[in-house]
């Protein structure tokens, strides 16, 4: 019987890399040793942590400056794109920094309030300003982050809202908002109803959204979104909006968002008036059961597992549902799930069989956590600048090697976004196909090709830093398959890396192995370490057990 209680011992060191490599980004053995000491209270306390960036933005290589502070970005646009571009890898290097539970929780939100960086291009603050919503309330109140996201610019120009007004609407927002971004499409129930929702909704929907229009004139724009750390919005328009009433289907329970007398109201009232109904409308969704479902069932799936069985929904989603809507905070649903029995696969009688290990590794965590987990030498953003943008994230593993793979950071194919978070039945098993192999095995060779990273990155350092006595074999291979695997293998796997890939089929021997490394740390010469230890290292790295989590 799956089980949403908390687990009750300390964690150990299985548990804290499975839980580390699904709750973040940036997994190394010290923190894997840190946490397996951890009960799940302790180490959920730690990943619920505040995080501070070690950028707040990105820096422009060019220039040396602050790439939001440059003023002149907008005024060209090849500029502008290449800084978009920057802001990307500004989050990549800032994901693999962050020790929390935070960036994953933003790209969780991303996966389905999902946009398209490339439609930034023309504008250089408002993919800024997404990024900045999704860190805000990533731990926080879901229903003011479904407001602010409605009326962020880039997301008005995205999906059209922009240009929806009382005498021409559109309904691409509306749709996808109730579709895609809260309660989801459930089973035809007839002609034009979803069962959650119908065509009629969305119709009524979209005039509710119609007024809202983009603003780029400057950063320091009124704020139009409350209390949401002064990041810039888009603006009500009144005399675009329709103010005549609004009323639902019987599938939300024929509420009523009542019509607004305009007569004598001078514009900020009625400004005031498009924001409040923005709110009903968001109240009105979320006060329906299904919604809170449907988001931890997307939870679920980026987290534990794309199959979800009717055991699971009722003794977890159910429950977690029942958790988040309390209050809407998603806080409380992420750490009641990170905590729980069923995370851990110990809630049936085969530990650890169906959960740890089980998924595969999307592009963007087997990047990340593969730099995070060998200590790799990433240029610095400030004092390396070209280096880190252009030629570490921005060319090789955006271009090279994450957009190879069918998941270029924040410029999914549809609108739905990437296949992988929603597609039934395959799920995760999306990411490895006859399309992604190549690419997600040739990771080991981009990360050692010094030349197109301009990265010295020496296996033989890592090892040397991460295995307690690396000259003897019968203790390098182990430890090595420890700290990179999420679960045990068998001898005949250890025998594999050991004699087959090490020693390759005996041109080496265990001695002579003893002797090369003894002579590196004699003499500082690694000609003969890393020989040996370069096909090792790719070997592991596109091994079955090193590709999921």
């Amino acid at each position: 019987m799956s089980s949403i209680q908390p687990l009750e011992s300390v964690l150990g060191k299985i548990r804290a890399k499975h839980l580390l490599k699904r709750a973040c980004y940036n997994v190394t053995k010290s923190r894997i040793e840190e946490f397996s000491a951890y009960t799940v209270d302790q180490a959920l306390y730690q990943l619920t942590n505040t995080h501070t960036k070690k950028l707040e933005q990105p820096i422009n290589y060019e220039t040396g400056n602050p790439w939001i502070d440059e003023a002149e970005a907008d005024a060209d646009s090849v500029v502008a794109y290449k800084l978009m571009e920057g802001t990307i890898a500004w989050w990549l290097d800032e994901a693999k920094e962050d020790k929390t539970v935070r960036s994953r929780m933003a790209y969780f939100l991303f996966s389905f309030l999902s946009i398209d960086s490339d439609v930034a291009k023309f504008n250089r603050g408002v993919f800024y300003d997404y990024l900045r919503l999704l860190d805000r309330y990533c731990l926080g109140d879901i229903k003011e982050l479904l407001y602010q996201i409605t009326i962020t610019n880039l997301m008005l120009h995205y999906l059209d809202n922009n240009e929806n007004t009382k005498t021409n609407p559109n309904e691409n927002y509306a749709r996808e908002v109730l579709e895609l971004f809260t309660i989801g499409k459930g089973p035809v129930a007839g002609i034009g109803d979803y069962t959650h929702y119908t065509e009629d909704d969305i119709v009524t929907a979209a005039r509710l959204l119609t007024g809202w229009v983009t603003n780029y004139n400057k950063r320091d724009v009124t704020n139009h979104g409350g209390d949401n750390g002064g990041i810039p919005t888009g603006k009500p328009v009144s005399n675009k909006h329709d103010f005549t009433e609004k009323k639902f289907s019987t599938r939300f329970g024929n509420r009523v968002i009542a019509a607004y007398d305009t007569n004598g109201k001078t514009n900020a009232q009625k400004e005031a008036r498009m924001k409040e109904e923005l709110v009903e409308f968001f109240d009105m969704i979320f006060d329906q059961e299904e919604t809170a479902k449907y988001i931890c069932r997307r939870m679920y799936r980026y987290f534990v597992s794309g199959k979800i069985t009717t055991e699971i929904e009722n003794d977890i989603i159910i429950p977690l549902a029942n958790t988040f809507r309390v209050n809407y905070n998603l806080i409380e649903p992420i750490t009641q799930l990170l905590k729980s029995k069923h995370f851990y696969d110990e809630d049936d009688a085969e530990i650890g069989d169906e959960i740890i290990g089980g998924m595969i590794k999307s592009p963007l965590e087997l990047a990340l956590q593969t730099l995070t987990l060998v200590n790799y030498p990433v240029p610095d953003p400030v004092s390396e600048s070209e280096f880190h943008y252009l030629f570490f994230y921005q060319r090789e593993l955006v271009r090279d090697f994450l957009q190879l793979s069918s998941q270029k950071p924040f410029s999914p194919p549809s609108v739905a976004g990437f296949p992988a978070m929603y597609e039934a039945p395959v799920y995760d098993k999306f990411w490895f196909n006859s399309t992604t192999i190549i690419p997600r095995y040739n990771l080991g060779q981009l990360l050692l090709n010094k030349n197109q990273t301009k990265v010295d990155f020496k296996v033989t350092r890592f090892v040397e830093e991460n295995i307690s006595n690396p000259s003897d074999v019968t203790v390098l291979i182990p430890e090595l398959i420890t700290l990179l695997f999420s679960k045990a293998v068998n001898n005949d796997r250890i025998n594999y890396f050991t004699n087959e890939i090490l020693l390759d089929n005996g041109s080496l021997s265990a001695g002579m192995w003893t002797r090369e490394w003894n002579n590196y740390m004699s003499t500082g010469n690694d000609l003969g370490t890393e020989g040996a230890l370069v096909p090792l290292f790719k070997a592991l790295l596109w091994s079955q057990e090193y590709q999921t989590n």
